[in-house]
Parts: structure tokens; sequence; C-alpha cells
């Protein structure tokens, strides 16, 4: 288990064949860098269309096999998975229900593979998994509940005093 990174995006039209056309390729030859790319590149340009759908959020629990499995695309940094909407949805349904974590991939997943049909002919579903760092223990929660972090406690700022 890690802390990690989720993002899932649906990019429709040329561009969803553009995608699918990589990942193809990235299967038949690995390219780290590229993927690298690719995901850095997505992540920078998600008020752009094609992107369709975006939705990003920090994990800090469920394993990465469960999230974009063994069809995904290896970079060095990024771990990545280009899904039909079919794909998608039965992904979605092998999230299982245990953890309150698999309910919201599940849930990610469904919102991205829904109702593009209408808009455009053709769209993919992108799943990124980004390492940040290992898991977050409940304990490790429990403990930052009681204090409030420098950098909120800075976005405060210092309240205005008047003198009249």
């Amino acid at each position: 288990m890690a802390t990690q990174r989720l993002t899932v995006a649906t990019l429709a039209g040329d561009a969803a064949a553009a995608v699918a056309a990589l990942f193809e390729s990235w299967r038949l030859d690995p390219d780290p860098a590229a993927v690298d790319q690719f995901c850095t590149n997505l992540r920078e340009n998600v008020m752009s269309l094609p992107v369709v759908y975006f939705c990003e959020w920090v994990d800090r629990w469920l394993m990465g096999d469960q999230i974009v499995g063994a069809d995904g695309a290896e970079g060095r940094q990024y771990h990545a998975a280009c899904l039909s909407p079919k794909q998608a949805e039965a992904l979605a349904g092998r999230c299982g229900n245990q953890f309150q974590e698999q309910q919201w991939l599940a849930a990610r997943l469904r919102e991205a593979a829904a109702g593009w049909g209408t808009v455009a002919e053709r769209y993919v579903v992108v799943v990124i998994r980004q390492v940040v760092g290992p898991s977050t223990t409940d304990d490790e929660v429990k403990l930052s509940l009681k204090s409030v972090p420098a950098w909120l406690d800075s976005s405060r700022g210092r309240p205005e005093t008047r003198t009249s």
C-alpha cells in the first residue's frame, strides 16, 4: 500500500484515438520516459478540450494493482492505463466495496465512462497513479488532527488592527 495521487480523465474524439495508439505502442515497446511525459502533459492541460472529464485526488491506502492493472504503461514516476468506457465500467465493478477508497475509485471510473457517447463517437478513460510515499497509518491521521499545519496557519494572515 502507498500514498498515491490518482487521476482519472476522459479524452474524446481524435485525441482519444491518439491516446489509445500511444498506449498500444507502449505495450509493444515500453517507453517509461514517454509515459511520464504523457502523464505530466495531461495533468498540465486538464482545462483544455478534448479533455471532457478530469478528477484527481490523494489516496493514502489503496493497493496500486487495483488501480491500473496489468495492462498499464509503466513510467518512472507514473503508472497509467488507457481504458475503453466498457473497460472502465468493468474495473469499477471489480474495485470492491469494503473500503471507502474502493468506492471512491469506482465512482470516479463510472463518472469518467458515463455520458460522453452523446457528444463524441470515441472516447477513452485514462487512469494515472503516482506513488508519493508510504501509506498513512490511522495513528498518523489521529495525531495530525491535534494541530494546525504551518501552511494553513500562514494562510490565515494577521488580522487587521484598526485605530480610530
